[in-house]
């Protein structure tokens, strides 16, 4: 009886000392844990702060590069005299703009000062456009003082493009540089081409100038207003406001009459230059000295290096003088690896820097060859191995359709060695029928073109989120 107690008591004692040793075992583990947790918890602490350390490191790099940015366009501006004061009137246009009444005054002085701020990058800028813009308003018998309405709309920055789509020093919109005969495609925009585009601001003017005089309102501020507006809206104003006269009529937001009064207040900046700034800001030179006109003509689509360096320049010297000239993508991605100054058939001045000298010989040789219509950039592709139809038309963002009515083919096939016309005639414009279970993306696909271009050429329309087209409709490419 004694030994089963004893042993009785023994497995107890052992069975206690094996359960403390867990119970130990498991404690230990679980601060482990607590440790591990507690550590975690500080290195994602310190992960936080090292993040707002780089954020206010960034903020910090931010606020350096906007205080040198401040500085540079600090430093570039010039010191404006505080004592200068605007004058009474202002003449513009033979007209006098009376700032002697206290509303008028105010409002001029905002916008004079607003002006002010960017004085420096146009007073310079003038020294080169002046010149032809009198000339060419000269011509028209247009008021000299339409100069300072190219100002208003681009500082004279000539690669001036508004959110509304208005390009050029004279912002003409697209519609309204067509109107006038200015070419805008893939390869040229006449709207940044300084000589063509002043000629259509000054028929422009003028051709506003007539329509309000035929409604009883000769004036050439409202003419002015015009260019801003629309004649169409004038007239419209005038008709509802009875008045004649550009002091007499509220504009809508009055931001065509804001306009006239900041040229006008541009003419104030210059007629007082000296008295605003201390001294008259240099000028840069006109382009009749920086600059000599070649003609070029062209039967094809060319890139115009040769005939560069044969006129003793070079390709981004040609497209620095002539703005209206566009990059042509060789290659239609968003980067483009290649690029080229390609210039479509017709006949162009180009503006050339004065003192290149040129090749006589080289270039006649040249212009022979660009006189060739056969022999243009985009006239033919000699078929390297590997060569798709696909790929030759997106390289020359045209379709496989037109590539195949060009040449003549009955299928995709084509070879190396094989020369494939890329312009000309193709006849009318191609078209497919639709047929049961055809989609747009398909059919986009099997004849080599866009689906934004079969959608926005037929007028396709969207519904619940695919493009309804159905059997039997022409779709044209």
């Amino acid at each position: 009886m004694k030994t089963v107690l004893v042993i009785t008591l023994s497995l107890v004692i052992l069975t206690a000392c094996t359960m403390n040793k867990a119970g130990h075992q498991r404690l230990s583990e679980y601060n482990s844990w607590l440790e591990y947790d507690s550590l975690r918890v500080r290195m994602i602490d310190l992960e936080y702060s090292l993040d707002s350390l780089y954020i206010y490191i960034d903020n910090l790099y931010y606020t350096i590069d906007s205080l040198y940015q401040a500085l540079e366009i600090s430093n570039s501006r010039v010191a404006i005299h505080a004592d200068f004061q605007i004058p009474d009137s202002v003449e513009f246009a033979g007209r006098v703009f009376k700032l002697n009444n206290e509303r008028i005054y105010d409002k001029f002085e905002m916008i004079f000062n607003a002006e002010l701020k960017t004085a420096h990058k146009f007073i310079p800028r003038s020294g080169k456009y002046f010149t032809l813009f009198d000339s060419v308003f000269a011509s028209y018998d247009i008021p000299p003082d339409a100069r300072y309405l190219a100002i208003a709309e681009s500082r004279l920055n000539s690669m001036a493009r508004s959110r509304a789509g208005a390009v050029g020093i004279w912002q003409f919109m697209e519609s309204t540089a067509k109107g006038f005969g200015l070419q805008i495609n893939s390869f040229i925009d006449e709207r940044r081409n300084i000589f063509k585009a002043t000629d259509a601001a000054a028929r422009f003017l003028l051709s506003n100038y007539k329509y309000l005089s035929d409604r009883g309102a000769e004036d050439w501020l409202l003419a002015m207003s015009a260019y801003n507006a629309g004649a169409g809206n004038i007239s419209r104003a005038i008709k509802e406001q009875g008045g004649y006269d550009f002091f007499d009529l509220i504009l809508k937001s009055d931001e065509s009459h804001k306009y006239v009064w900041r040229a006008v207040a541009i003419k104030v900046i210059f007629d007082n230059e000296e008295k605003i700034f201390g001294h008259l800001l240099e000028r840069e030179a006109p382009l009749s000295q920086q600059t000599r006109v070649e003609k070029l003509s062209l039967k094809g689509h060319y890139r115009i290096d040769e005939w560069a360096i044969a006129q003793g320049t070079t390709i981004s010297r040609i497209w620095e003088y002539n703005p209206w000239i566009n990059i042509y993508q060789r290659d239609q991605k968003k980067y483009s690896p290649i690029n080229d100054v390609v210039m479509p058939p017709g006949e162009f001045d180009i503006l050339v820097p004065r003192q290149a000298p040129k090749n006589e010989l080289q270039l006649a040789k040249i212009e022979a060859e660009l006189f060739n219509p056969n022999n243009g950039y985009f006239s033919y592709h000699t078929v390297k191995k590997g060569d798709t139809l696909y790929d030759i038309a997106k390289q020359y963002n045209t379709s496989i359709a037109s590539l195949k009515s060009l040449n003549n083919l009955k299928s995709n096939v084509i070879y190396p060695g094989q020369k494939l016309q890329l312009l000309g005639s193709a006849g009318a414009r191609g078209y497919y029928v639709v047929k049961k279970g055809d989609s747009v993306a398909a059919i986009a696909h099997k004849l080599g073109v866009s689906t934004q271009h079969l959608v926005s050429l037929n007028n396709l329309k969207w519904q619940g989120g695919i493009i309804i087209i159905n059997p039997g409709q022409k779709l044209y490419y």
